[in-house]
């Protein structure tokens, strides 16, 4: 499943745990007060940085769950 943005679907779907690997796109542009993923929710999981790509000026950070 891709998700871009949608931050309550995701946000779900962290706190049932079933997130086995997601990529974190980096901009280069200062947002100000954004809009928060977890928005307070007590979620804790532990992932492993896989991959790092420069796309243009994004930095793409790869994520796989550990312990799947």
């Amino acid at each position: 499943m891709w998700l871009i943005g949608c931050r309550n679907l995701a946000r779900e779907l962290f706190k049932e745990n079933l997130i086995d690997e997601f990529q974190l796109a980096i901009a280069p542009i200062v947002l100000g007060t954004g809009i928060s993923l977890y928005n307070g929710d007590d979620i804790t999981q532990k992932y492993r940085l896989t991959k790092v790509e420069k796309l243009g000026q994004l930095a793409m950070l790869h994520y796989e769950k550990l312990n799947k």
